[in-house]
């Protein structure tokens, strides 16, 4: 039987402010993917493109949670629907 998730494995994953904004990015179409490369050595590069120019739906995201707690932040994340 497989390894059932917690919340616990989201802390192990070593979550940086950076990492958190790509996924706030991505999940609130603030950025979009524009290419994703893959070399003969396997490497990876995924060119992700965004406007800056005005205040977009993850800034005011951003705005809302910039008081909060990582862990606060994950449990609304997760409990979104």
């Amino acid at each position: 039987m497989g390894k059932r998730n917690t919340m616990n494995d989201f802390y192990d994953h070593k979550l940086t402010p950076q990492k958190i904004a790509v996924i706030i990015g991505l999940v609130t179409d603030a950025l979009q993917v524009q290419s994703i490369l893959v070399d003969a050595n396997q490497r990876v590069e995924i060119v992700l493109e965004g406007h800056l120019s005005k205040k977009s739906e993850m800034d005011r995201m951003m705005d809302d949670l910039s008081d909060m707690k990582f862990g606060e932040v994950m449990d609304a994340f997760m409990k979104r629907k």
